[in-house]
């Protein structure tokens, strides 16, 4: 474990903190000020004599340079800012060194406060990250296809009159949170901005559509029919992700079938047709997959939410399917390709273009459930530090003890409500990176990822969790360097 200090105080400095003991931290700053400001002026009438002086001062690993009165080191207003990250930062660290003391062999932790990394422990090693690997699929979607991007859904067909003349195609977007009106309220984490396919309907109704003489046909043609990463375990197919398709309504689940269906598309379009004999329109055929002919008139469609809010459902709720439609759209928007291969060579591009530390990383899927995903704790700290925990990805992370994944997590902590992060949990891996926000506009981040045997047992990772929780839950700006400062 490497941890670093916020700041350094020459040894002088420490024997005259030592001696003073007033209790008020402005008065031991004007004292210690005073002392530097006579030295400064003793050195000004050296300076005279000799251009140039300059001795270095070895203190704490760390090199004070002395120059002549003029610059900073030797300026009263130095010392506030010496002083205000010592106790500050300095405490923050001692806090997280006594919460560090049994730590897992295959893991790493990064914790960053105001661009300085106080607190490292293996931050190169590559783990398996779990669902943190929705972080990158986060950055690259939003900075590929732009946070304004929406998917659309519509339905294609040569209508007559009241009448759609042959079938009718629901072709699909790839909208991940295409919905019908009651599905969010049966999920554990309800999807925060669903796109209500009952929308489709409502147009069809307006336009006076009251038949369709022939079938209602699902299009998944917009990206491939790869269901599952090959290479994912038995035990989270279907149950965690997939089938995947461009065109999944209600995440492919049929409310009347214990079961999902195979292929998303014919689902969705048993759904639909469901859904428009309930209003009243009658469909002479069945349900059916097929691909939409290009030419075929729009009838009606539906946009769903801007990215920004998708990926938001995707981090908060740690949305799987989400993640791994995102990755095929990513690969379609740049290699014109919607595959899952595409979608991993576009985020390993994107993150090397911002200069990012990619050493180790292997990106196996979007969504992280893949074990042969690994990346490490300070490419997510990178990740973190560029967005500063205030942009679209700090926001759309789940809020500890409020929303998505740590809503029933972290809440008793020092750093409840202002504690935003991913999640990420694997058998032998459990992920927590985030932020946590002590100032207006100011926020600590930190990586931590576990691997090992039970470290995603609560009795492992709940003490960590919840000593960095603490410790970085006690972090403030005060005192502030205009606080000290005499």
């Amino acid at each position: 474990m490497n941890v670093g200090s916020g700041g350094d105080i020459s040894q002088s400095m420490k024997r005259a903190n030592n001696k003073v003991r007033l209790g008020s931290v402005r008065v031991v700053a004007t004292l210690l000020s005073t002392v530097l400001i006579i030295g400064a002026s003793i050195l000004g009438v050296a300076y005279k004599f000799v251009d140039d002086i300059g001795t270095s001062v070895a203190s704490n690993r760390s090199t004070v340079q002395v120059v002549p009165p003029d610059a900073s080191l030797l300026n009263a207003r130095r010392l506030p800012a010496i002083l205000s990250t010592e106790i500050r930062i300095g405490g923050l660290i001692r806090s997280l060194s006594a919460s560090l003391q049994s730590f897992p062999e295959q893991s790493c932790l990064v914790v960053s406060v105001e661009g300085q990394r106080i607190t490292s422990i293996k931050p190169n090693l590559p783990v398996i990250p779990a669902s943190n690997m929705k972080l990158l699929t986060a950055v690259a979607a939003l900075e590929v296809l732009g946070p304004e991007f929406v998917y659309t859904t519509k339905v294609v067909g040569l209508s007559a009159a009241n009448q759609v003349v042959g079938d009718l195609w629901l072709v699909g977007g790839g909208d991940p949170l295409l919905s019908t009106v009651g599905y969010p309220l049966t999920e554990n984490y309800p999807t925060l901005h669903p796109t209500n396919i009952g929308l489709l309907i409502d147009a069809l109704t307006a336009a006076g559509i009251t038949e369709i003489t022939g079938n209602i046909v699902g299009d998944e043609s917009r990206y491939d029919t790869e269901r599952f990463t090959p290479s994912l375990g038995l035990g989270v197919r279907t149950t965690e992700v997939g089938p995947l398709g461009s065109l999944m309504l209600n995440d492919g689940v049929v409310l009347a079938s214990p079961i999902k269906p195979d292929q998303p598309a014919l689902s969705a379009a048993q759904e639909f047709l469901r859904l428009l004999n309930e209003r009243g329109i009658v469909v002479r055929g069945t349900a059916k997959v097929g691909t939409a002919s290009a030419d075929l008139p729009v009838i009606a469609s539906i946009n769903s939410a801007p990215l920004s809010d998708v990926v938001a459902e995707m981090l908060t709720n740690s949305d799987n399917n989400t993640a791994e439609l995102i990755l095929k759209e990513i690969g379609l928007s740049r290699l014109s390709t919607g595959t899952r291969v595409a979608g991993t060579q576009v985020v390993q591009s994107v993150l090397q273009e911002f200069g990012l530390p990619v050493e180790g990383l292997v990106i196996v899927d979007g969504s992280g459930l893949d074990r042969g995903n690994r990346a490490t704790c300070s490419l997510f700290t990178s990740i973190l530090e560029k967005d500063g925990g205030f942009g679209l990805l700090g926001s759309g992370l789940a809020v500890a003890g409020q929303t998505g994944t740590l809503r029933d997590l972290l809440g008793d902590t020092a750093a409840s409500e202002r504690l935003r992060a991913k999640t990420g949990t694997l058998t032998g891996a459990k992920a927590l990176s985030g932020y946590v926000v002590y100032g207006p506009e100011k926020a600590a981040n930190f990586s931590l990822i576990l691997n090992g045997s039970g470290v995603s047992n609560q009795g492992e990772y709940r003490p960590i969790w919840n000593g960095i929780a603490n410790a970085l839950g006690g972090l403030s700006d005060r005192p502030s360097v205009t606080d000290i400062a005499p």
